[in-house]
């Protein structure tokens, strides 16, 4: 089931040939990820995979980093690259517990002098045949978080945040999975990512 697009940058704010005064002074850059909430809320764990398509240009592990946080601790995880432009993350939820899945840019790329990093794509969820269960409800909010900064090494480095909702593709936070025969929508193969 399609859940929503998302966008990660690491990029400034304004295209180069505005950044002359006097916007150059107004121009900061800005580090933005995907973060995406997941609340099971059945009786039993459900295993999920999380399907991200990105073909211009696609998600790249150099490039990118994930983290799962279950019970309150961050767990670093991996981009492991499946299909041409498609990257899948496997994660068991508890029953009756939430999740925050993050995918963001690595954040050495703010190490870059001329910035210019960003993939758009589309994010798919689907029961995995590994979950114990065929039907399950979960709860997911995505959104897009980011940093706006002037200059990370100077004393004031500008900061600013933004955090906004994104539409999901059933309109709905509410995801239902029932009776569905496994293989129909099934990508098990998805490594253990978390």
């Amino acid at each position: 089931m399609l859940v929503s697009t998302f966008e990660l940058l690491v990029k400034p704010q304004l295209p180069k040939q505005l950044q002359q005064p006097p916007f150059d002074k107004i121009s900061r850059t800005v580090i933005q990820g995907y973060f995406l909430t997941l609340a099971n809320v059945t009786n039993s764990d459900v295993r999920v995979s999380l399907v991200f398509t990105a073909l211009s240009p696609i998600l790249e592990p150099a490039t990118t980093v994930t983290f799962l946080d279950i019970l309150g601790t961050n767990i670093i995880g991996d981009v492991l690259p499946g299909n041409p432009g498609k990257t899948s993350f496997a994660i068991t939820l508890p029953a009756n517990d939430t999740a925050l899945f993050i995918l963001q840019p690595e954040p050495t790329l703010l190490n870059n002098q001329d910035p210019n990093f960003e993939v758009r794509g589309y994010v798919e969820i689907f029961l995995a045949s590994l979950s114990p269960f065929r039907n399950a409800t979960l709860l997911l909010t995505p959104e897009h978080r980011g940093t706006f900064f002037k200059d990370l090494t100077a004393a004031d480095p500008q900061l600013d945040q933004i955090v906004y909702p994104l539409p999901t593709g059933t309109g709905s936070s509410l995801y239902r999975f029932r009776n569905l025969p496994f293989g129909s929508q099934d990508l098990s193969d998805a490594p253990e990512t978390f």
